[in-house]
């Protein structure tokens, strides 16, 4: 009989990519219960994963009482289940401190980003004070534990990436693509950067920019607004929401990846998953030079650039200047290390395994 996990998390099952494919490479091992918000978005199904919808229907207080009590209820009814919480502000710490007999996992995946400074440190301290009160803690980078100060008791759990494309990217033309959050991300600086490139080199290489994803406030629709002004609507496509699993499609029509972010320190630390995701389907890809994409991009697969649409322009210059020598089977071979059924079996069930009983 297999054993049983809960995994609790906001984001409705199939929608982040990180516990998707958890599930993926747990599922033969386990039985999952998946508890989320149901968000009205596309319903993923997966086998031996049962997901637990609760309604976000009523003010902050009802339905927070109401995950609440679906967290509690699945908990409850499988007692021997291991719990895996994606930190979520203060129902992660509600939830082990109801059931404190309980195996809990507090999985962290990211600091606060917020650009103003008193509200990140303020919600960091926050995220440091819960975590004090777990027993079990995961996290995605040695940085951020230590940036937390919680290092001493926290289990290094990267992310990875699996092969969204099989396809050998040619590189005579240029299909751009941009996959992620629009939240802190500035991604109209690239839109500005991408202007100049196209406008410079329309005429020696075809050129595209696919750009998807969405933010919390009015994010896609100012990006919109852009590529209107610029009169770029048939070059440059600003899509909204794509499910995870139906990203194949984008992946292997591009071949060129974007990984941007601010650089500033709460980004510095935080490896972003759609770089290995680029990498493992074979695309070099346009990364800002933090810390963490300095571990994943070399000259082979990449290029490092700044955070200023001119250092945006440059970094496409130097991809169309090396682009004969860029090896789609190479880039996807080399990324191996960052596979999530290598990091999910070799190192999160190996790690459920040998955890206590609290």
């Amino acid at each position: 009989m297999k054993k049983k996990i809960i995994i609790i998390n906001q984001t409705p099952f199939g929608h982040h990519s990180i516990t998707y494919y958890n599930c993926k490479y747990l599922k033969d091992d386990y039985d999952i219960i998946y508890v989320c918000w149901d968000h009205g978005l596309p319903k993923i199904e997966m086998n031996c994963v049962q997901v637990i919808y609760v309604s976000r229907k009523g003010g902050v207080l009802v339905r927070t009482a109401r995950f609440l009590r679906q967290a509690l209820e699945q908990i409850d009814n499988n007692r021997k289940a291991k719990v895996f919480i994606k930190y979520f502000k203060v129902v992660s710490l509600v939830l082990r401190l109801l059931r404190s007999r309980r195996c809990f996992i507090l999985d962290i995946r990211t600091g606060s980003i917020h650009k103003n400074s008193l509200v990140r440190r303020f919600k960091d301290a926050r995220l440091k004070f819960e975590a004090r009160f777990f027993r079990h803690v995961t996290i995605n980078t040695h940085t951020l534990a230590e940036k937390l100060g919680i290092a001493h008791k926290a289990h290094i759990l990267p992310i990875g990436a699996d092969v969204i494309s099989s396809a050998e990217k040619q590189f005579d033309k240029l299909r751009l693509l941009y996959v992620g959050t629009f939240f802190t991300r500035n991604i109209d600086v690239t839109i500005h950067g991408f202007k100049r490139f196209y406008e410079e080199f329309k005429n020696r290489i075809p050129i595209s920019y696919t750009i998807i994803g969405t933010g919390p406030g009015n994010e896609e629709q100012a990006l919109k607004d852009l590529v209107a002004r610029y009169g770029l609507k048939k070059i440059i496509r600003v899509t909204g929401v794509i499910p995870h699993t139906e990203l194949k499609t984008w992946f292997d029509t591009a071949n060129i990846g974007v990984s941007y972010v601010p650089l500033t320190d709460y980004h510095d630390c935080q490896p972003i998953t759609k770089t290995f995701e680029y990498l493992r389907s074979g695309m070099p890809v346009i990364a800002t030079n933090t810390s963490e994409q300095r571990k994943a991009i070399n000259r082979g697969n990449g290029v490092l650039v700044g955070e200023t649409a001119e250092e945006f322009y440059s970094g496409l210059k130097t991809i169309f200047d090396n682009r004969t020598s860029f090896d789609s089977k190479e880039i996807r071979t080399s990324s191996m290390g960052y596979s999530w059924e290598k990091i999910v079996q070799g190192n999160l069930k190996v790690y459920l395994e040998n955890l206590g009983e609290k």
